[in-house]
Protein backbone atom coordinates (compact mmCIF):
# COMPACT_ATOMS: atom_id res chain seq x y z
CA UNK A 1 0.00 0.00 0.00
CA UNK A 2 1.45 3.59 -0.15
CA UNK A 3 2.58 5.18 2.13
CA UNK A 4 1.76 8.06 3.90
CA UNK A 5 3.84 10.19 6.42
CA UNK A 6 2.39 13.21 8.70
CA UNK A 7 4.76 15.07 10.75
CA UNK A 8 3.08 17.64 13.42
CA UNK A 9 5.60 20.49 14.07
CA UNK A 10 7.54 19.82 17.34
CA UNK A 11 5.99 16.31 17.83
CA UNK A 12 2.60 17.45 19.11
CA UNK A 13 -0.35 15.59 19.75
CA UNK A 14 -3.64 15.45 17.96
CA UNK A 15 -5.53 16.09 21.03
CA UNK A 16 -8.97 16.84 19.91
CA UNK A 17 -11.56 17.24 17.44
CA UNK A 18 -11.74 21.39 17.24
CA UNK A 19 -7.82 22.59 17.09
CA UNK A 20 -5.88 22.11 14.13
CA UNK A 21 -2.44 21.44 13.95
CA UNK A 22 0.19 22.47 12.02
CA UNK A 23 2.54 19.62 10.52
CA UNK A 24 3.09 18.54 7.25
CA UNK A 25 2.98 15.34 4.78
CA UNK A 26 4.72 12.88 2.32
CA UNK A 27 2.57 10.70 0.19
CA UNK A 28 5.09 8.11 -1.61
CA UNK A 29 5.34 4.34 -2.88
CA UNK A 30 4.33 2.08 -5.48
CA UNK A 31 0.86 2.73 -8.29
CA UNK A 32 0.75 6.84 -6.47
CA UNK A 33 2.20 9.77 -8.19
CA UNK A 34 4.68 11.06 -5.06
CA UNK A 35 3.58 14.01 -3.29
CA UNK A 36 4.55 16.24 -0.15
CA UNK A 37 3.53 19.61 1.51
CA UNK A 38 2.21 21.88 4.45
CA UNK A 39 -0.95 20.23 6.21
CA UNK A 40 -3.04 21.02 9.48
CA UNK A 41 -4.61 18.00 11.00
CA UNK A 42 -7.50 17.43 13.96
CA UNK A 43 -9.17 14.40 15.07
CA UNK A 44 -12.61 13.97 13.50
CA UNK A 45 -15.82 11.30 13.81
CA UNK A 46 -18.41 11.16 16.61
CA UNK A 47 -17.83 7.79 18.40
CA UNK A 48 -14.94 6.83 16.70
CA UNK A 49 -12.17 9.19 18.48
CA UNK A 50 -12.85 7.73 21.44
CA UNK A 51 -11.37 4.44 19.79
CA UNK A 52 -7.41 3.23 19.88
CA UNK A 53 -7.37 3.79 16.34
CA UNK A 54 -8.16 7.67 15.68
CA UNK A 55 -9.72 8.97 12.40
CA UNK A 56 -8.75 12.20 11.67
CA UNK A 57 -9.70 15.12 9.66
CA UNK A 58 -6.61 17.38 7.07
CA UNK A 59 -6.30 20.30 5.57
CA UNK A 60 -3.48 20.64 3.02
CA UNK A 61 -2.49 24.61 2.22
CA UNK A 62 -2.33 24.00 -1.24
CA UNK A 63 -4.72 22.03 -2.97
CA UNK A 64 -3.05 18.69 -3.88
CA UNK A 65 -4.42 15.73 -6.18
CA UNK A 66 -3.44 12.44 -3.84
CA UNK A 67 -3.32 8.86 -5.38
CA UNK A 68 -4.64 10.05 -8.32
CA UNK A 69 -7.71 11.99 -6.94
CA UNK A 70 -8.63 15.29 -7.71
CA UNK A 71 -6.69 18.41 -6.39
CA UNK A 72 -8.18 19.39 -3.02
CA UNK A 73 -7.30 20.86 0.24
CA UNK A 74 -10.09 19.14 2.15
CA UNK A 75 -9.00 15.16 3.47
CA UNK A 76 -9.88 12.36 5.85
CA UNK A 77 -8.37 9.52 7.50
CA UNK A 78 -11.14 7.15 8.05
CA UNK A 79 -9.73 4.49 10.93
CA UNK A 80 -12.26 2.11 10.47
CA UNK A 81 -11.61 0.58 13.79
CA UNK A 82 -14.38 -1.03 14.36
CA UNK A 83 -14.36 -2.53 10.75
CA UNK A 84 -11.88 -4.87 11.25
CA UNK A 85 -12.24 -5.99 7.25
CA UNK A 86 -11.52 -2.73 6.09
CA UNK A 87 -13.76 -3.03 3.07
CA UNK A 88 -17.38 -1.94 4.35
CA UNK A 89 -16.56 1.91 3.62
CA UNK A 90 -15.04 0.66 0.19
CA UNK A 91 -17.48 -1.82 -0.91
CA UNK A 92 -20.18 0.83 -0.29
CA UNK A 93 -18.65 3.31 -2.27
CA UNK A 94 -17.95 1.30 -5.00
CA UNK A 95 -21.60 0.22 -5.40
CA UNK A 96 -22.74 3.84 -5.34
CA UNK A 97 -20.04 4.76 -7.64
CA UNK A 98 -21.40 1.53 -10.19
CA UNK A 99 -24.92 2.54 -9.62
CA UNK A 100 -24.56 6.13 -11.02
CA UNK A 101 -25.42 8.30 -8.16
CA UNK A 102 -24.10 11.89 -8.73
CA UNK A 103 -21.35 12.15 -6.49
CA UNK A 104 -19.60 9.05 -4.93
CA UNK A 105 -16.51 9.72 -2.38
CA UNK A 106 -13.27 8.78 -3.90
CA UNK A 107 -10.25 6.80 -1.34
CA UNK A 108 -7.14 4.84 -1.43
CA UNK A 109 -5.71 2.40 1.67
CA UNK A 110 -2.69 4.38 3.17
CA UNK A 111 -0.18 3.22 5.59
CA UNK A 112 0.22 6.28 8.11
CA UNK A 113 2.75 7.20 9.98
CA UNK A 114 2.24 9.48 12.64
CA UNK A 115 5.38 11.39 13.64
CA UNK A 116 7.41 8.09 12.49
CA UNK A 117 5.21 5.78 14.73
CA UNK A 118 3.30 3.14 12.41
CA UNK A 119 -0.61 3.62 13.12
CA UNK A 120 -2.00 0.99 10.74
CA UNK A 121 -3.95 0.99 7.25
CA UNK A 122 -5.86 3.78 7.15
CA UNK A 123 -8.72 4.97 3.86
CA UNK A 124 -7.43 8.39 2.46
CA UNK A 125 -10.64 9.54 1.29
CA UNK A 126 -12.50 12.88 0.08
CA UNK A 127 -14.05 15.30 2.43
CA UNK A 128 -17.85 15.59 1.37
CA UNK A 129 -18.05 19.14 0.69
CA UNK A 130 -19.30 21.43 -1.82
CA UNK A 131 -16.58 21.59 -4.58
CA UNK A 132 -16.64 21.28 -8.82
CA UNK A 133 -15.28 17.57 -8.33
CA UNK A 134 -17.11 16.70 -4.87
CA UNK A 135 -20.51 17.98 -4.74
CA UNK A 136 -21.23 19.85 -7.55
CA UNK A 137 -23.57 22.56 -6.90
CA UNK A 138 -23.53 26.28 -6.91
CA UNK A 139 -21.58 27.69 -3.47
CA UNK A 140 -24.14 29.68 -2.22
CA UNK A 141 -22.89 33.09 -1.16
CA UNK A 142 -23.62 35.83 1.60
CA UNK A 143 -25.22 38.13 -1.07
CA UNK A 144 -27.46 35.38 -2.61
CA UNK A 145 -30.59 36.45 -1.20
CA UNK A 146 -32.53 37.26 -4.63
CA UNK A 147 -35.02 34.27 -5.29
CA UNK A 148 -33.24 32.96 -8.16
CA UNK A 149 -30.26 32.30 -6.38
CA UNK A 150 -31.52 32.22 -2.52
CA UNK A 151 -32.66 28.51 -3.33
CA UNK A 152 -28.94 26.36 -3.27
CA UNK A 153 -26.98 25.16 -2.85
CA UNK A 154 -26.92 23.63 0.81
CA UNK A 155 -25.29 20.57 1.68
CA UNK A 156 -27.15 18.97 4.73
CA UNK A 157 -26.41 16.08 7.30
CA UNK A 158 -29.15 13.95 9.02
CA UNK A 159 -28.02 13.64 12.68
CA UNK A 160 -29.64 12.33 15.36
CA UNK A 161 -26.97 13.51 17.93
CA UNK A 162 -28.21 17.11 16.45
CA UNK A 163 -31.62 16.47 18.39
CA UNK A 164 -32.18 19.62 21.42
CA UNK A 165 -33.17 17.04 23.68
CA UNK A 166 -30.32 14.50 22.93
CA UNK A 167 -28.12 15.78 25.67
CA UNK A 168 -30.84 15.25 28.32
CA UNK A 169 -30.98 11.36 27.74
CA UNK A 170 -29.01 10.13 30.77
CA UNK A 171 -28.17 7.26 29.13
CA UNK A 172 -26.02 9.72 26.86
CA UNK A 173 -24.37 12.08 29.03
CA UNK A 174 -21.87 9.74 30.30
CA UNK A 175 -19.84 9.58 26.95
CA UNK A 176 -21.01 11.74 24.82
CA UNK A 177 -18.67 14.29 23.31
CA UNK A 178 -21.40 16.39 21.88
CA UNK A 179 -22.54 17.23 25.80
CA UNK A 180 -21.69 19.92 28.04
CA UNK A 181 -23.60 20.42 31.52
CA UNK A 182 -26.79 19.12 29.63
CA UNK A 183 -26.40 21.31 26.87
CA UNK A 184 -25.48 20.01 22.89
CA UNK A 185 -22.11 22.00 22.28
CA UNK A 186 -22.97 20.96 18.55
CA UNK A 187 -25.68 22.20 17.81
CA UNK A 188 -24.61 25.33 18.53
CA UNK A 189 -22.00 25.15 15.68
CA UNK A 190 -24.64 24.33 12.68
CA UNK A 191 -28.18 25.09 11.63
CA UNK A 192 -30.72 22.62 12.15
CA UNK A 193 -34.26 21.93 10.93
CA UNK A 194 -36.23 19.62 13.28
CA UNK A 195 -38.40 17.15 11.63
CA UNK A 196 -42.20 17.16 13.10
CA UNK A 197 -42.33 13.42 12.52
CA UNK A 198 -39.62 11.86 13.86
CA UNK A 199 -36.52 11.92 11.68
CA UNK A 200 -33.23 12.99 13.23
CA UNK A 201 -32.63 17.07 12.52
CA UNK A 202 -31.07 17.49 9.17
CA UNK A 203 -28.33 20.07 9.95
CA UNK A 204 -26.76 22.70 7.48
CA UNK A 205 -22.84 21.68 6.62
CA UNK A 206 -22.40 24.12 4.28
CA UNK A 207 -22.72 27.07 4.00
CA UNK A 208 -21.21 26.61 7.23
CA UNK A 209 -22.24 30.32 8.92
CA UNK A 210 -25.88 29.69 8.55
CA UNK A 211 -26.40 30.51 12.07
CA UNK A 212 -24.83 34.23 11.68
CA UNK A 213 -27.53 36.84 11.37
CA UNK A 214 -26.43 37.82 7.87
CA UNK A 215 -27.27 34.56 6.61
CA UNK A 216 -30.93 35.04 7.89
CA UNK A 217 -31.97 34.99 4.01
CA UNK A 218 -30.55 31.62 3.45
CA UNK A 219 -31.67 30.22 6.91
CA UNK A 220 -35.31 31.27 6.35
CA UNK A 221 -35.16 29.51 2.87
CA UNK A 222 -34.02 26.12 3.76
CA UNK A 223 -36.11 25.77 6.97
CA UNK A 224 -38.85 26.70 5.31
CA UNK A 225 -38.33 24.19 2.38
CA UNK A 226 -37.59 21.60 4.85
CA UNK A 227 -40.98 22.56 6.31
CA UNK A 228 -42.66 22.63 3.23
CA UNK A 229 -40.91 19.15 2.11
CA UNK A 230 -41.95 16.91 4.99
CA UNK A 231 -45.56 18.36 5.19
CA UNK A 232 -45.93 17.10 1.32
CA UNK A 233 -44.55 13.82 2.71
CA UNK A 234 -46.70 13.80 5.26
CA UNK A 235 -49.89 15.33 4.05
CA UNK A 236 -52.84 13.50 2.21
CA UNK A 237 -52.25 14.33 -1.13
CA UNK A 238 -48.30 12.88 -0.76
CA UNK A 239 -48.59 10.28 -3.34
CA UNK A 240 -49.63 13.22 -5.89
CA UNK A 241 -46.79 13.68 -8.42
CA UNK A 242 -47.03 17.17 -9.02
CA UNK A 243 -48.24 18.62 -5.62
CA UNK A 244 -46.73 15.66 -2.95
CA UNK A 245 -43.04 14.25 -1.86
CA UNK A 246 -41.91 14.57 -5.47
CA UNK A 247 -42.56 18.07 -5.88
CA UNK A 248 -39.72 18.25 -2.77
CA UNK A 249 -37.51 14.92 -3.53
CA UNK A 250 -35.02 13.75 -6.61
CA UNK A 251 -36.64 10.50 -6.26
CA UNK A 252 -34.08 8.59 -8.28
CA UNK A 253 -31.56 9.76 -5.78
CA UNK A 254 -33.83 8.54 -2.89
CA UNK A 255 -33.98 5.44 -4.44
CA UNK A 256 -30.57 4.62 -4.62
CA UNK A 257 -29.61 5.84 -1.59
CA UNK A 258 -32.08 3.60 -0.01
CA UNK A 259 -30.95 0.23 -1.92
CA UNK A 260 -27.61 0.88 -0.95
CA UNK A 261 -28.50 1.50 2.57
CA UNK A 262 -30.89 -1.22 2.80
CA UNK A 263 -29.14 -3.80 1.00
CA UNK A 264 -25.96 -3.26 3.49
CA UNK A 265 -28.48 -2.64 7.02
CA UNK A 266 -26.33 0.15 8.01
CA UNK A 267 -27.62 0.65 10.69
CA UNK A 268 -26.74 4.75 10.66
CA UNK A 269 -27.84 5.09 7.17
CA UNK A 270 -30.87 7.19 8.31
CA UNK A 271 -30.06 8.56 11.35
CA UNK A 272 -26.76 9.97 11.18
CA UNK A 273 -24.05 10.42 8.61
CA UNK A 274 -27.29 11.18 6.33
CA UNK A 275 -25.89 13.16 3.91
CA UNK A 276 -28.34 15.32 1.12
CA UNK A 277 -27.54 18.30 -1.11
CA UNK A 278 -30.14 21.04 -2.70
CA UNK A 279 -28.90 22.88 -6.09
CA UNK A 280 -30.15 25.60 -7.20
CA UNK A 281 -33.70 25.83 -8.26
CA UNK A 282 -33.97 22.03 -7.90
CA UNK A 283 -34.94 18.98 -5.27
CA UNK A 284 -33.51 17.48 -2.29
CA UNK A 285 -31.41 14.69 -3.40
CA UNK A 286 -30.31 12.40 -0.96
CA UNK A 287 -26.62 11.33 -0.75
CA UNK A 288 -23.50 11.10 -0.81
CA UNK A 289 -23.48 7.89 1.23
CA UNK A 290 -21.21 7.95 3.99
CA UNK A 291 -20.19 5.70 6.89
CA UNK A 292 -20.51 1.84 6.66
CA UNK A 293 -18.18 0.62 8.86
CA UNK A 294 -21.20 -0.85 11.09
CA UNK A 295 -22.92 -2.27 8.34
CA UNK A 296 -22.71 -5.40 6.67
CA UNK A 297 -23.73 -7.18 10.12
CA UNK A 298 -21.51 -5.52 12.19
CA UNK A 299 -23.49 -4.19 14.54
CA UNK A 300 -25.18 -5.97 17.24
CA UNK A 301 -28.41 -4.16 17.31
CA UNK A 302 -31.62 -2.39 16.05
CA UNK A 303 -31.31 -5.89 14.07
CA UNK A 304 -29.30 -4.67 11.62
CA UNK A 305 -26.84 -8.72 12.47
CA UNK A 306 -29.39 -10.77 10.46
CA UNK A 307 -30.19 -11.34 7.16
CA UNK A 308 -33.68 -11.18 6.75
CA UNK A 309 -36.14 -8.03 7.17
CA UNK A 310 -36.11 -4.32 6.50
CA UNK A 311 -34.15 -1.25 8.58
CA UNK A 312 -34.23 1.67 6.50
CA UNK A 313 -37.77 1.64 5.22
CA UNK A 314 -38.74 1.59 9.25
CA UNK A 315 -37.13 5.10 9.24
CA UNK A 316 -40.33 7.43 9.26
CA UNK A 317 -39.45 9.54 5.51
CA UNK A 318 -38.99 6.49 3.97
CA UNK A 319 -41.75 4.64 5.92
CA UNK A 320 -44.14 7.44 4.34
CA UNK A 321 -42.29 6.62 0.81
CA UNK A 322 -43.00 3.26 0.81
CA UNK A 323 -47.20 4.12 1.72
CA UNK A 324 -47.06 4.77 -1.91
CA UNK A 325 -47.56 2.00 -3.99
CA UNK A 326 -45.86 3.95 -7.13
CA UNK A 327 -42.99 4.56 -5.29
CA UNK A 328 -42.72 1.00 -4.12
CA UNK A 329 -42.92 -0.16 -7.79
CA UNK A 330 -39.98 2.63 -8.35
CA UNK A 331 -37.75 0.73 -5.87
CA UNK A 332 -38.55 -3.10 -7.09
CA UNK A 333 -37.86 -1.63 -10.74
CA UNK A 334 -34.56 -0.39 -9.84
CA UNK A 335 -33.57 -3.29 -8.36
CA UNK A 336 -34.26 -5.54 -11.03
CA UNK A 337 -32.69 -3.07 -13.62
CA UNK A 338 -29.94 -3.39 -11.42
CA UNK A 339 -29.88 -6.89 -10.97
CA UNK A 340 -30.42 -7.51 -14.98
CA UNK A 341 -27.46 -5.21 -15.15
CA UNK A 342 -25.02 -7.29 -13.28
CA UNK A 343 -24.24 -4.67 -10.77
CA UNK A 344 -24.59 -6.79 -7.60
CA UNK A 345 -22.56 -9.45 -9.32
CA UNK A 346 -19.66 -6.66 -9.73
CA UNK A 347 -19.59 -5.73 -6.61
CA UNK A 348 -19.73 -9.64 -5.52
CA UNK A 349 -16.86 -9.84 -7.38
CA UNK A 350 -14.81 -7.13 -6.21
CA UNK A 351 -15.13 -8.09 -3.04
CA UNK A 352 -13.94 -11.50 -3.28
CA UNK A 353 -11.06 -10.19 -5.69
Amino acid sequence: FPQLEISTTGAAPIANREDYVKGSFKLSGTGVEAAEGALEIRGRGNSTWDWPKKPYRVKLTNATALAGMPASRHWVLLANHADKTLMRNDLAFTLSRTMGMAYTVRSQPVEVKLNGEYRGLYQLAEHIRIAKDRVNIPELKVGDTAPDKVSGGYLMEVDFRMHKDYCKDPAVLPYSPFCANGVNTQRNTNFCTDSTHGMAPACVKEPESLLDPAWAAQRAYIEQFMADMEAALFGADFKDPVNGYARYLDVPSVIDYYLINELTKNVDGAVSSFFMFKPRDGKLHFGPVWDFDLALGNAGYNGVDRTSGWHIRNEPWFARLFADPAFEQQVKARWKALKAEGRFDEILGYAQA
